[in-house]
């Protein structure tokens, strides 16, 4: 079994399909039914625009076939009992139990699918019914009245873990230690944006707004059109980016950047838009990204990825904004400026509360001291 991608050969209806995942078996012969679904994720469904989550869904979808191949199953044979033994093979590799349980979550939409289309007419596994709280207040306990769901029996109980964050002194710490500059400055982008990894890495020149004439005191806002630059759900959103760090960035791009486009043009005939560019011209990976954030936190003796700062972006950003306009306006912004789906993925930031009550007093200006770095450094 082999998971393959298509490229701009992929046409439907006039229009190239690159990126739409497919899977082949040990004969090279494509597997009818998955590839149905995922064509149908890919390019029918509304709320699966991004590329990444097409990606996800192949790979969840290809280890549940990759498991049946070899065991002489097939999709429309297994039961139960047989997705349980592939679930608990899972486990026993160390796979974490939410990625089990995201895998089996993926397969589950696609036997829902196979019965809307009729192309089966029973699930292999059973469902039961469970209660969801229902949440009141930021501080409030949940409402156990809640609500009445369908669950899949063969998932794992897993438990709520907090987002991983920087207390904001590791935070500036560690990207201060970043090199070269073009690294750091993806850093604080991550960080006082609260823009994704992918987002950071993909970003394209004419999503940026150049700072000249722009009032000092005020954040610049930043649109993230999808259609300009990558972002996850296909989704339009507007970052505040702050005088200081808007100023370092232009400054890359007027006298670092023409240097490396220039490499990459005469590499490769064409010009990119991406803004960060490596010291040889070429366009980032999410891979380079990490691999840089592990080597300077391994310096540092302290671990760093590269989403604990969009983490940290959301954690603070909910203390500043409910300490001035209270919780509500505090999670409705957070939401909007991270491009969270729901409300409900901002609600996980609410241990800040707790977390960083001791720097209640000096979160109005956490902004401040991380621009003040940016300047000393220019």
């Amino acid at each position: 079994m082999d998971l393959y991608f298509t490229d701009d050969t992929f046409v439907v209806e006039g229009v190239p399909r690159p990126g739409v995942p497919f899977l082949c078996d040990k004969e090279m012969e494509l597997v009818t039914a998955a590839n149905r679904w995922l064509r149908h994720v890919a390019i029918i469904k509304g709320r699966t625009r991004s590329a990444q989550t097409w990606r996800t869904y192949g790979a969840n979808l290809y280890e549940f076939f990759a498991f049946l191949e070899p065991n002489g199953l097939t999709w429309d044979t297994v039961n139960q009992s047989q997705i349980v033994a592939w679930r608990d093979s899972m486990v026993e590799r160390g796979c974490k139990r939410s990625t089990v349980n995201q895998r089996i979550g993926t397969v589950d939409m696609f036997y829902e699918w196979l019965m809307r289309e009729g192309i089966t007419h029973s699930l292999p596994f059973s469902r039961e019914d469970i209660w969801v709280a229902k949440p009141r207040g930021t501080m409030e306990r949940p409402d156990a009245s809640g609500g009445r769901m369908s669950a899949n029996e063969t998932k794992l109980r897993t438990f709520k873990s907090i987002p991983k964050f920087l207390h904001m002194t590791k935070a500036i710490e560690f990207c201060e230690s970043l090199s070269p500059v073009r690294l750091r400055i993806m850093a604080y982008l991550a960080l006082l944006t609260g823009m994704r990894r992918e987002e950071v890495v993909a970003f394209d020149m004419r999503a940026f707004p150049n700072p000249a004439g722009c009032d000092p005191t005020k954040s610049i806002p930043m649109v993230l059109d999808p259609d300009v630059t990558p972002t996850k759900y296909h989704k339009e959103r507007t970052v505040m980016v702050p005088y200081d760090l808007a100023v370092t960035m232009n400054h890359y791009f007027t006298f670092e950047r023409p240097k490396l486009a220039a490499m990459y043009h005469k590499k490769y005939g064409k010009e990119t838009t991406r803004f960060f560019l490596s010291r040889d011209g070429e366009e980032l990976t999410n891979k380079g990204f990490n691999n840089a954030f592990s080597k300077h936190a391994k310096r540092l003796n302290f671990h760093v990825h590269p989403h604990m700062l969009r983490h940290t972006f959301c954690t603070y950003e909910l203390l500043r904004v409910a300490k001035k306009h209270g919780e509500l306006k505090a999670l409705i912004w957070v939401s909007e400026r991270a491009g969270h789906s729901s409300i409900e993925m901002t609600r996980k930031y609410i241990h800040a509360f707790d977390l960083l009550k001791d720097e209640l007093d000096a979160i109005d200006g956490y902004q401040a001291d991380i621009c003040r770095k940016l300047r000393d450094g220019n």
